[in-house]
């Protein structure tokens, strides 16, 4: 009898420890944060001044880069830096799900950001480049490269402001 009752204890306590970790295994933990936007044209303007000062700070030193007067591997960790900035305008776009109205010019300034943190991406593939030697041919043609991307960054955001309501 005593054995029964130890049996049903346990089996009760199992179920309770099982229920208790389904209910935390289906309650998410962490709901992230979020922000909610009401003036779109500010929040797209907000970012696009962002992403400006991001751009005038590498623009300064990929500018050095080319003049030597910048260690490739301090250009490195700004670039790998304002990518990481860049991405975060992309989530804060992404993140504030603009009425229908706005949509278009928020995707067209959504692509402009990633076409620019490809141009980040170049830029650090220069400079590590650079590092190890690059002859001017090359160093030629990685500056095409680069300046091709941000051509296209900068259509992107033309288009952005083109199709804004």
């Amino acid at each position: 009898m005593v054995a029964r009752k130890g049996i049903v204890v346990t089996a009760i306590i199992l179920v309770a420890i099982s229920a208790a970790s389904f209910v935390i295994w289906i309650v998410p933990q962490n709901r992230g944060s979020s922000f909610v936007v009401s003036d779109y044209k500010s929040e797209l303007e907000s970012v696009r001044e962002r992403q400006t000062l991001i751009a005038t700070e590498m623009e300064s030193g990929l500018k050095e880069l080319l003049d030597k007067t910048l260690p490739p591997d301090d250009f490195v960790t700004r670039a790998q830096t304002s990518s990481t900035q860049v991405t975060s305008l992309i989530t804060e776009l992404i993140e504030s799900n603009p009425p229908i109205e706005w949509r278009e010019s928020y995707l067209n300034y959504d692509e402009s950001l990633k076409k620019y943190n490809e141009y980040l991406t170049e830029s650090i593939s220069l400079a590590k480049k650079m590092k190890g030697g690059i002859s001017l041919v090359d160093l030629n043609e990685e500056i095409s490269k680069i300046d091709s991307l941000k051509k296209e960054s900068n259509s992107l955001v033309r288009k952005s402001n083109e199709t804004r309501p």
